[in-house]
């Protein structure tokens, strides 16, 4: 076979092409500048023992879940795994890959000594006092928390749902079998978001399952703020989509059915996994420089921690990003165009006192032209 034969795809309909071209064909929601999205949420019928022995049919999302450990490369990259706890896992030739223990689990302690190695540096540092320092300390710990190498696994819900295409003014775009067209995607929802939802929904009379939901984003390019700052809202009965079209149920349940989750590591690449060595290889290399002080810490009880340095106490804050004056500290030469370069010369002034070194005196601008915050 050919390797145009084995990749090329078929194009059957123009508009279904254009629409997977615009979305990458992803199986993964995602938040949208501006849109308003309307989602239904799908449900499965399963039978269930209860506590005195009956059994009874319960509605459930069609939905996974995970803990995820997430974290920044050293050049800036987000990453994110499912957590190992507990996971055992072979290769199809019997290799053991994962043995139940997690290193990013057994790291979490060593980032927040970090953390708080840091903050004594901080606080130590920092030579402002009431409000300002109040201020300023918040701030510089908070970045601190969020620069933690390791951190404790968030859980996540992966929710399958229709999110239905719409026109302009918030009508179903219909298909050619005069049903709303929809696509099926994979939410992920942090546990407080689903709770949230959940409140809001059984507040309104109505349960996650089988409703429908308005999300409405701002019109923001951060896509965190498209989140944090996003709304939710029920669909009434008698206004939903499912309720003016009901045979659009059964063709989501349908499609719905089909679904493979085999896939979703392809939109949610945590649960592309990796094996208990690679993760300790990934770890240990985030934490060499804290275990070499560590280590010296052993034998040279004023070993410092230099992965992170302050040089200069912080007396004063920074405004707007301009640079302090400081009482008393050497104010650099201004520099004057078309003014020769190199050292200055120093007229002799007669009977002046000699001695002192010039090059001996020091401010609070050190060798690196700036102020350390």
């Amino acid at each position: 076979m050919s390797f145009l034969s084995a990749s090329a795809r078929k194009v059957t309909d123009v508009r279904g092409f254009l629409r997977e071209a615009a979305s990458g064909g992803s199986i993964k929601y995602a938040a949208e500048k501006g849109a308003r999205h309307v989602i239904y949420i799908p449900y499965v019928e399963n039978e269930v023992t209860n506590e005195d022995g009956t059994t009874s049919k319960v509605k459930q999302p069609v939905a996974i879940s995970g803990d995820v450990h997430e974290w920044q490369t050293a050049d800036g990259k987000f990453k994110a795994c499912i957590c190992m706890h507990d996971v055992i896992n072979k290769s199809p030739d019997g290799s053991l890959l994962n043995d139940g223990s997690c290193p990013f689990c057994d790291r979490v302690a060593d980032a927040w000594d970090i953390y708080n190695y840091r903050k004594e540096q901080a606080e130590a540092d920092c030579k402002l006092t009431g409000e300002e320092r109040k201020k300023h300390m918040e701030k510089t710990l908070g970045t601190f928390a969020d620069e933690r190498k390791a951190k404790a696994a968030r859980t996540y819900m992966y929710l399958l749902v229709a999110k239905f295409r719409t026109d302009a003014s918030g009508n179903a775009v219909l298909g050619a079998d005069k049903l709303p067209e929809y696509d099926i995607k994979v939410m992920k929802l942090s546990s407080s978001r689903v709770e949230k939802i959940q409140q809001q929904l059984a507040n309104s009379g109505c349960e996650l399952t089988g409703s429908e939901v308005v999300f409405e984003y701002p019109a923001v390019d951060d896509k965190r703020l498209q989140v944090s700052q996003s709304t939710t809202a029920p669909v009434f009965p008698g206004n939903r989509f499912t309720d003016k079209y009901p045979a659009v149920i059964e063709k989501i349940n349908t499609d719905v059915a089909k679904f493979d989750w085999e896939k979703i590591d392809k939109s949610f690449p945590e649960w592309s996994g990796m094996s208990t060595a690679a993760a300790k290889n990934v770890v240990d290399a985030m934490f060499e420089k804290w275990d070499a002080y560590k280590l010296e810490l052993q034998t040279n009880p004023n070993a410092k921690y230099l992965e992170y340095v302050t040089n200069t106490p912080v007396t004063q804050p920074s405004l707007n990003g301009a640079v302090p004056v400081i009482p008393g500290a050497a104010i650099p030469a201004p520099v004057i165009p078309g003014a020769p370069t190199g050292a200055p010369v120093i007229p002799t002034i007669p009977n002046a006192p000699t001695g002192g070194d010039a090059n001996n005196s020091t401010g609070v601008f050190g060798n690196n032209g700036g102020i350390t915050i």
